[in-house]
Parts: structure tokens; sequence; C-alpha cells
């Protein structure tokens, strides 16, 4: 299911949350909305699912149009085919696993080969084992991933997520960055995952639209955005960002300590702190006003002042 936004404005009482926004998300993609809190991601995703309505423009679900402010158009939620996954789990309390699963099947009435298709689900999410189980008696991830099998077992061509990882702990987000993607790619399930994580957004998603005060500075894959930022704002917050000047910047694994060729440029920056990271140290710099930093294979005490090393060709100037 391919989606097109086009022109979306929203705003709550006199703020404005979107503004203008149009992007184009391909099907069978993993897109995810990045931005800090109160940029709109929530909200524009929410607005996809019909759970809040633009005051302007028009949304497309596979090329039906679903929304749309000038035909007075606004087809509900359970009605547009989309899976939904909430930070929250969401899940019934009251209810097994098997029956969380089974939800949304038996309020729709598609109860044929039902137990057969809560099996498929909860495999596919590894909890063979867990279906007679209640919520509370599993871990955070386990619960998640009954949230999961729950959008799936609908066979959805669209699954929006908001922020389904935030809840879990360091290790285990990590552990289900990798199955969530696997899980929605095996099936050509079209992805829009909502972050304020930028290494969920950048290790996850085929594009990434970043957002800012309600609109897109850059709308790109991530390997794009890292190397060739559009706006100051995606070079700053995606990844680290050494500023040279208010155009000019560098990231710090383009930085050395000693001159690796005829093309480096020489800058003098004092250390401040070192950090141990285990297979080296995070080396934190002031260079004049900016704050830099570079990876070292040894500490450096703070107050020395050190030449550092940047290739001009490595250097990045923003909107060039």
């Amino acid at each position: 299911m391919d989606i097109q936004l086009r022109n979306i404005t929203k705003s709550f009482g006199r703020k404005k949350v979107i503004e203008g926004l149009s992007m184009d998300i391909s099907s069978g993609s993993f897109t995810t909305l990045l931005g800090p809190s109160g940029c709109g991601k929530t909200t524009l995703l929410r607005m996809i699912a019909g759970l809040e309505t633009p005051d302007i423009g028009e949304i497309f679900l596979g090329g039906r149009c679903v929304f749309s402010a000038d035909k007075k158009l606004n087809i509900p939620p359970e009605k547009r085919g989309l899976g939904f996954v909430f930070q929250d789990f969401a899940l019934w309390p009251h209810m097994r696993v098997r029956d969380n699963v089974a939800f949304a099947l038996k309020a729709c009435r598609m109860t044929e080969n039902l137990d057969k298709k809560v099996k498929e689900a909860l495999h596919a999410v590894q909890l063979d084992d867990y279906a007679d189980r209640y919520p509370s008696e599993l871990s955070g991830g386990q619960q998640q991933r009954v949230s999961f099998a729950r959008a799936i077992i609908m066979e959805p061509e669209c699954i929006l997520f908001d922020e389904p990882l935030s809840a879990l702990d360091a290790m285990l987000r990590e552990e289900m960055r990798g199955e969530l993607k696997a899980l929605v790619s095996e099936r050509g399930i079209t992805s829009v995952f909502v972050t304020h994580d930028q290494s969920e957004a950048m290790s996850m998603s085929d594009r990434i639209a970043v957002l800012n005060h309600g609109e897109i500075e850059q709308y790109d894959t991530p390997e794009n955005i890292y190397r060739k930022p559009a706006t100051s704002f995606s070079a700053r917050f995606i990844g680290s960002s050494n500023w040279i000047d208010s155009a000019s910047m560098f990231r710090p694994e383009n930085a050395s300590f000693t001159r690796q060729s005829s093309s480096d440029l020489e800058y003098k920056a004092t250390v401040y702190e070192s950090e141990f990271l285990g297979s080296s140290y995070r080396v934190l710099m002031h260079h004049g006003s900016e704050r830099w930093i570079a990876q070292s294979d040894r500490r450096m005490e703070p107050g020395t002042s050190v030449p550092v090393y940047i290739d001009k060709n490595s250097i990045i100037v923003i909107g060039k």
C-alpha cells in the first residue's frame, strides 16, 4: 500500500502542529517519522490512521482517497485497512494472549480458521508457548510481541507504529529492532514508524522524514541524511556534528589527530574530557566557541591543546 499526503495542515487551537506537509511513501517500504518531542510526528501518524482529522489537505491509501477537506470526505479508521501498534502495548489485562491476538478478528466477525491464524501470528513473533498466559505474566518485550501479533493477524497492507519500542530497556530495544523490521519486510507490509530515537531510525528505515515544527526538513535515505544533510537541523539532529562555522561541518569519524594525507586541513582544539568506550576513547574538545567530538586510541588529558586534521573532501557545506 502506497501512501500520499497532500498539503496536510493541522492546528490545535491557535497552535499549528503540521503546516502544508506533502510526502509520498512507497508500497512495502519502512518509513520513519523522526524528530524531537512536539514536532508533529505522532499527530501526522494519527491523521494517516484516521484518529485525527486534518484541517486542510488530502490523504490517499493505495490510490484511494480516505480524506479530503475540500470534498468533505473522511473514511473512519476501521475502514482504512491499517494496523496500529501503540507505545503502551494496549493489551486487555483480563484476556489471555490468544484472545488478545484474536480480538480484532472476532470484532470483525472474521472467525474462519481463527485458531490457525492465531497460532501462525504467535509463531511469527516467537510466542508459541505463551498463548494461555495473561499480559501480567509476560515481560515487556513479550507484551510488545503480542501487540505485533495482533497487528499482523489482520493481514494489513500497512502498519503504523507509534514509538513501539520506547517502553523497553536498551538491550531489548536493540534486539526488537531487527525482529520488527524482519517481521514486516518478510510480509511486504508498508510500515510507518514514529520515533525520536535516531539510532532506531537509522538502523531500521528505508527512508526517514526528519520533522521540525510541523515541517519536513529532509526526506531521504538514512545514508543521504547522514552524509548529505540538507539543513542545519538535519545535520545536528542526526548523528554527531562538528561545526567549523555556521554552514560547514564534519562528522567525528572524519577527524584525526595525525595527518593522513596532503589534503588534510589542520585546526587547533583544546581537550576538556576523554570518555573510555572500551575499544577507543571519545575525545571532547573546544574549537573556539564550538564543541567537537573525535575518536582516539588513547586518553587525552583535559586542557591539552591538540591538532585536529580533517580531509577537506569530508567537510559538508550545508545547502551546497
